[in-house]
This record gives structure tokens, C-alpha cells and sequence, in this order.
């Protein structure tokens, strides 16, 4: 029993005595101010290597020992800034002024971002609290230099930044500041080029004075000087993505096409990490319309920085502008398992969603990427896009507004907020993005041709002409912008100048289905059907793999009644692109006139097995079925169209239609009655519906006014008038109701309707 008792004891004092040990060491590094100290000292070391994840991870640990520790607070958000993050930087100074009012440098930074964030009055606060504790801080005076200029009042802006260099004589970002006042103004470049040469001597590593000094000595025609310039820029700060770009940008306007790519590839070789380094070679590429070199190039660059998401982003993009949906796919999966969580895989995934026409996939994804990163534009962007595929305009309206909230400036946010407002027909909001658009690049055409859209609504045709001209003269190979001449000729009924202008769209982009369309209108017009066809025959020679011409052609041939022609042109429109809902509609119309529903309903199940949640392909079905005589397998298919879509309007017609015949619950007959109505106010169909639901329900003044409208838009309608016949007898008007069921018996004989109209005829006699 010793023997066995000994080690034993020997082990507990052992471990006693190494936790005596350990709890005199813990009890040493628990102070919690020496720790919250080493936390910040360690994070700022990990900054100054630019480890800032790192940092990151320190000073929070920081502020989880002490969460009112000032200086952590403050730490952080610089880091937060250096990111990118800028509304976490921003909430990490609020908090450092909150509890350090004191630090006069976060002020200027939270001052500076404010700024940054169109808020100069706050910005105004922040300079004047500085001054407050430190009359003389230079940083306050340049601030308010900074707010003056944003508000253009030039010369407080002038005489605050000279007040700064009366305190600080030597900052080189001062004398930059001055050296950008004076350039605005002729009459003191002059001065200004001194200020700027001063900076660069001050502080030849600042990148910012050297870019400013290029962008002077460029308008002055010195061109060789603002090369060396910019070259000394990113000499200065290779990390300084600005510099590289203005560099590329003089090679392109020198005509340097050859130096532009070679600077924007080292950019995105020594900068592989970094979105902006990879999107300025993309950027690139697509401006100059060179995606053949692009792919190359980002194969080589992405080989060499295997592990470089932001490349391999680009590279993903670049081959779905190509459309090599194959080569594109194996990247978007393998980012998919190391960045799952990345808001950009997110929108190269719902890319490829949408280039397969999964919009409601590639909704439901950005959705939850959007709920995740509510401050990322890209993802509201996208989001608009799939919803605007998907149909909701809703959606589509708001992502738009939020991304333009988001970022002003950004072209593309405000491209889709036109794009919506077009939808939904608010010309006042195209307006406003057409000027917002045309501020950020005058350059690019399409805005003008918003803008003109506009102005066309306004029925200011002059200015609505002189936009779309403006266009055509910015981008002669624009394509939308001669189209949009040709609809203004159109309305103007000058169809010779519209078919010329339809011909130059076809032109620029031989693939213009809009266009292609019109100008089969202008022949249909002249009474030429056969030379329309012909003429779209001619373009499907030019671009063979068009479906969407194959799809107009076979509409034009049956409307010329070749039948056969045209499915076999509606086939070949189907087989080019399986996911083109319009080549299905002229087939089954088709194969309606061969008179086989069968065969357009099989087609339409096989289309509903790939696209599950198509309402309108259920809305289809619906009807074939209901023109079958199945009406069960018609309510079922109109009640799937209806949980896919609530508002879907012809589901919801037909279904309360049906709903009524059948002796069904006429409250949720009158509720779909009513929502399609809404939808299709114009619509001689849901003016029947609505008013024989308000008829089996004893409202017959209702049904009355609404087959009386309903009538005169559609005066061969056997079942309006025997719905009108019906209403009127209901009503005492005996002598309209014989009227109007005589009419019913005419235009229908033999018909279900012609029998109802019969019996209620001799109940009348």
C-alpha cells in the first residue's frame, strides 16, 4: 500500500506545485491595465509591418480587457481605414472622441471622413472643437480649407490653407492643398506648379503631390513632365493604386497602348491582393475592348499567384464576358471553397446563376450575400440585376437606390437605377440617373441616351434629339443610340430616315433583336411581309447562332401562314438557346395551328422540369389544359403560377373565371378577379372576369358598367355579350338583354356560350 501511495503523492505536489507556479505568473499578467497595454503595443507593431489583420486581432483584445480604452479605439480604426472598412473606422472615432475628446488628431480623421461622407457642417464641428482646444493646429485650419472648397467658396478655402502654412510651413500636403486652389484658376497655375514643386521637394515620397503635379503639367502640354511625374508618383508608393492608374491613363491618351497594358499588368502582378489591382488591368481590357489578350493575361497572372482571389475574380469575369461559361465555372467552384463567404464569389456565383436564366437562384443568393454585407455595392448591384431578371421590379428599384446610396459615383449603380426606372416607366428618376451618370464620365454615350428618353416623354424632341445625336457622336459604333433616333423618326412617321438608322444599329451590333424588330415593323408597315422575312433571313446569315431572329422569323411566317416553316424556324430558335421562353411561344402557337395541343403541352412540361419556378410557364399550362377541357389540371396549374408569382394576372384571371363556373368560393374569386384587374386595367378579358364574379355575386350595376367597357373594346366577344344579356335581364332591361344574347348565339354558334344564350333567351320569351 506505501509503495503505491508514494508516486501518487509525488504526482499531487507536483501539480500543486506547478499550479502555485502558474497562478503567481497569472496573477502578475492579470493587471488589466499592463495588458490592455501589451495588446495595443503589439497591434501597433503588427500596423507598422502592415499586418493588419493582425493588428486587428490586438487591439480588440485590447478593448475586450478594457472596452473605454481610448487609444485601442483609436488604433483600430486606423487599421479599419487602411482596409477599406470605412464604416467600422468610422464608429471606431466616434468612439475615440466620445471618450478622448481631447484627441484633436482623431477629430481631423473623423473630421477628414465626415468630409469624405458629404457632411461638411459635421466635418465644420470636428475643425472648430480642434481649434477650440489648439487655436494654432494647423490640421483644423486645413480642414476648413477642405469643407470651403466642397461648398465653392474658393477664397475661405484659400485663406484657411494659407492660415495653415503661416502655422506649418513645411507639409507637403498644405502645399499641395494650395497648389490644387490655385490650379483651379488660370491666373494663378502658375503659382500653383510652384506649390506643388514645393510639396515634392518637402516630401518627395508623397505620392498625392506628385499626382496632383502631373495632372498640371499635363493640362499646361508638358506631357514628357507629367510622365516623370507620375512616374516619381509610384516610385513614391508602389501600394499607391491612384498612381499606377493615372500613370496607365497618360500612357493611353499619349497613344501608348502597349505601356498602358504594361503598367496595368505590373499593377495587378505586384498588387494580387488588392480588388483595385486586379480591376484596373480588367478595367483595361474591357475599355479597350481586348478580352482575347485579357484571357492570356490573367491565365499567366493567376498561374503565378495561385493563391490570389481578387486575380482569379478577374480572370472568372473576364471569361464570362467571353461567354466561356466552362473555363469560368471550375474557378467560381474552387473560390467557392476557400471564400465561401466573400461578397464578390457570391456575385461571380450569381453570375453564372443568371447567365444559365436561374434568376430566382441567383436572387436568393445575393439576397443572403446582401444580408451579410449591407454596405457592399457589387451585391446590391447584382441583386438589382437578378431581380430585374426575375421580374420584381420592386426589388430591383430599391437594390438600384441602394447602391447609388451607397456610392454616388458609381457608374454602374447608376446604369441600373436607369435600367429600373425604365421599367417602371419613371422617366423623373431615368432623368436623374441619366445626370448623375453623364457627371461621373461625359464621355460614355448611353446616359445621353437616357437623358433623351427622358426628354422624349416631355415630348422635347429637340432636346431628346440633340441627346441621342450627342451619342451617336460620342460612340459611332453605340448601337442603342441610332435605335433610339429611329423610334423618335419613327413617331415622327419619317420611316425612310428610321429604316436607315435601324440599318446603321444592325450595323454596330448585328445581334440587335430590338432592332431587327423594328425594322420588320417599318416593311410590315409598307404592306412587305415577304420582304421582311427576307431581310431577316439576310441577318441570320450574319450572326447564324441568333435565336432570338430565328424567333422572329418564325413569327412572321406564321402570320404569313407557313405554318411548317415557321416551327421549324421556332425549332431552331429553341435548339440555339433551350431557355428562350419567346422561340416556346411561337411553337406552341405552332403546333396550336397544326392543331396538337398535346405536343405544346409536352413541350411545356419538358421547359417547367428546367425552370420550376417559371409562373408564367405554369399560367401556359394552365390554359392549354383549360382549352383541352381539363379543367382540374388547369386550376392546378393556375394555383402554381400563383404560389410561385401572387400577382401573376392571367393565372389569377382565368383561375377566378373558374372559380365562378364551378360554383366555387366567389370571395377568393373576386379577390383574383381584382388583382387582375389591377394588373391589366385595359383588358377587355378581366373586365368579363370581374364583372361575372360581381353578377354571381348579386352586384349587377358593378358587372353592368364593366361589360359595357368591356363590349365596346371587344365587340366580338361571344361571352361578353352573353354576360351583358345576363346582366341586363338581371336588371329589368329586357330589351337590351335579347339584344345582346341574340348577339352571343351569332358570333358562337354551336358553342357552350351560343347554348347558354339560347336557354336564357327562351326563359325571357
Amino acid at each position: 500500500m506505501k509503495m503505491q501511495l508514494a508516486p501518487r503523492w509525488f504526482r499531487v505536489s507536483a501539480v500543486l506545485a506547478v499550479s502555485i507556479a502558474l497562478g503567481l505568473t497569472v496573477g502578475c499578467s492579470r493587471d488589466p491595465n499592463k495588458q490592455k497595454q501589451k495588446y495595443l503595443e503589439s497591434g501597433k507593431r503588427y500596423a507598422a509591418d502592415n499586418k493588419l489583420k493582425e493588428a486587428a486581432i490586438q487591439f480588440s483584445n485590447a478593448l475586450r480587457v478594457d472596452h473605454n480604452f481610448a487609444a485601442a479605439h483609436y488604433e483600430l480604426a486606423k487599421v479599419y481605414v487602411k482596409q477599406g472598412n470605412m464604416l467600422p473606422a468610422y464608429a471606431e472615432l466616434l468612439r475615440t472622441v466620445d471618450l478622448q475628446s481631447s484627441n484633436t488628431q482623431a477629430r481631423i480623421d473623423l473630421g477628414n471622413m465626415l468630409l469624405a461622407g458629404r457632411q461638411p457642417d459635421r466635418a465644420a464641428e470636428q475643425a472648430k472643437a480642434v481649434l477650440a482646444i489648439d487655436s494654432n493646429n494647423a490640421d483644423a485650419y486645413a480642414l476648413l480649407s477642405s469643407i470651403a472648397a466642397t461648398k465653392g467658396d474658393r477664397a475661405e478655402a484659400l485663406s484657411q490653407i494659407q492660415h495653415a502654412l503661416s502655422i506649418d510651413p513645411n507639409r507637403a500636403n498644405f502645399h499641395t492643398a494650395l497648389g490644387l486652389l490655385q490650379a483651379s484658376d488660370p491666373a494663378t497655375e502658375p503659382a500653383a506648379e510652384e506649390q506643388l514643386n514645393k510639396a515634392v521637394s518637402l516630401d518627395p515620397k508623397n505620392a498625392t503631390s506628385h499626382i496632383a503635379l502631373a495632372a498640371l503639367l499635363e493640362r499646361k502640354g508638358d506631357l514628357s513632365g507629367a510622365l516623370q511625374a507620375m512616374q516619381a508618383a509610384v516610385t513614391a508608393d508602389p501600394k499607391n493604386v491612384s498612381a499606377r492608374a493615372n500613370l496607365g491613363h497618360i500612357y493611353l491618351r499619349q497613344g501608348d497602348k502597349a505601356k498602358a497594358e504594361e503598367t496595368f499588368r505590373q499593377t495587378a502582378d505586384d498588387l494580387s491582393d488588392s480588388p483595385v489591382g486586379a480591376n484596373l488591368l480588367e478595367s483595361y481590357y474591357i475599355s479597350t475592348q481586348q478580352l482575347d489578350r485579357a484571357e492570356p493575361a490573367y491565365a499567366d497572372l493567376v498561374a503565378k499567384h495561385p493563391k490570389s482571389t481578387q486575380l482569379k475574380l478577374a480572370y472568372a469575369r473576364i471569361l464570362l464576358m467571353k461567354k466561356d461559361v466552362a473555363k469560368a465555372k471550375p474557378i467560381a467552384d474552387d473560390l467557392e471553397k476557400t471564400d465561401a463567404g466573400d461578397p464578390d464569389v457570391a456575385v461571380l456565383n450569381a453570375m453564372l446563376l443568371l447567365n444559365d436564366n436561374k434568376a430566382t437562384e441567383a436572387f436568393n443568393l445575393l439576397q443572403k450575400s446582401a444580408k451579410n454585407n449591407p454596405e457592399n455595392v457589387q451585391v446590391k448591384i447584382w441583386l438589382g440585376r437578378a431581380a430585374r431578371m426575375k421580374g420584381d421590379q420592386t426589388v430591383a428599384l430599391q437594390s438600384f437606390r441602394d447602391a447609388v446610396k451607397l456610392n454616388p459615383r458609381n457608374f454602374q449603380a447608376q446604369e441600373g437605377l436607369a435600367q429600373a426606372a425604365l421599367d417602371a416607366r419613371d422617366f423623373g428618376l431615368l432623368a436623374q440617373a441619366a445626370e448623375a451618370a453623364i457627371a461621373i464620365n461625359p464621355q460614355l454615350a448611353n446616359p445621353y441616351i437616357w437623358r433623351g428618353m427622358s426628354e422624349g416623354n416631355q415630348k422635347q424632341y429637340d432636346k431628346t434629339e440633340a441627346d441621342f445625336k450627342q451619342a451617336m457622336k460620342l460612340d459611332p459604333k453605340n448601337a442603342l443610340a441610332p435605335l433610339s433616333l429611329a423610334e423618335l423618326r419613327l413617331t415622327q412617321k419619317n420611316i425612310p430616315e428610321a429604316k436607315a438608322l435601324l440599318e446603321q444599329a444592325l450595323t454596330n451590333d448585328p445581334n440587335s433583336a430590338r432592332a431587327m424588330r423594328l425594322l420588320v415593323y417599318t416593311m410590315l408597315v409598307e404592306k412587305q411581309p415577304a420582304k421582311a422575312i427576307d431581310r431577316i433571313q439576310q441577318q441570320i446569315a450574319k450572326v447564324p447562332q441568333n435565336a432570338d431572329m430565328y424567333t422572329m422569323l418564325a413569327e412572321l411566317q406564321l402570320q404569313t401562314g407557313d405554318i411548317n416553316a415557321g416551327t421549324a424556324s421556332a425549332q431552331k430558335a429553341m435548339q440555339l438557346n433551350p431557355n428562350n421562353g419567346a422561340a416556346l411561344m411561337v411553337y406552341t402557337r405552332a403546333t396550336l395551328s397544326h392543331g396538337d395541343p398535346a405536343k405544346a403541352i409536352d413541350t411545356w412540361q419538358q421547359w417547367l422540369k428546367t425552370h420550376p419556378s417559371d409562373a408564367q410557364a405554369n399560367t401556359i399550362l394552365g390554359a392549354l389544359e383549360e382549352a383541352r377541357g381539363d379543367q382540374g389540371k388547369a386550376i392546378d396549374y393556375y394555383k402554381a403560377a400563383l404560389k410561385i408569382q401572387p400577382e401573376q394576372p392571367v393565372a389569377a384571371n382565368n383561375l377566378a373565371y373558374l372559380m365562378v363556373e364551378g360554383g366555387q368560393n366567389t370571395d377568393v374569386a373576386l379577390s383574383l378577379a381584382q388583382i387582375a384587374r389591377r394588373a391589366m386595367p385595359d383588358s377587355p378579358s378581366t373586365a368579363d372576369t370581374l364583372a361575372w364574379v360581381y353578377y354571381q355575386k348579386g352586384n349587377y350595376t358593378s358587372a353592368r358598367d364593366l361589360l359595357e367597357d368591356a363590349v365596346k373594346v371587344s365587340p366580338n366577344d361571344a361571352a361578353v355579350h352573353y354576360h351583358l344579356g345576363m346582366t341586363y335581364s338581371k336588371l329589368s332591361n329586357t330589351a337590351d338583354a335579347v339584344n345582346h344574347l341574340k348577339k352571343a348565339v351569332a358570333l358562337a354558334p354551336n358553342s357552350q356560350t351560343s347554348k347558354d344564350a339560347e336557354k336564357a333567351l327562351s326563359s325571357l320569351s
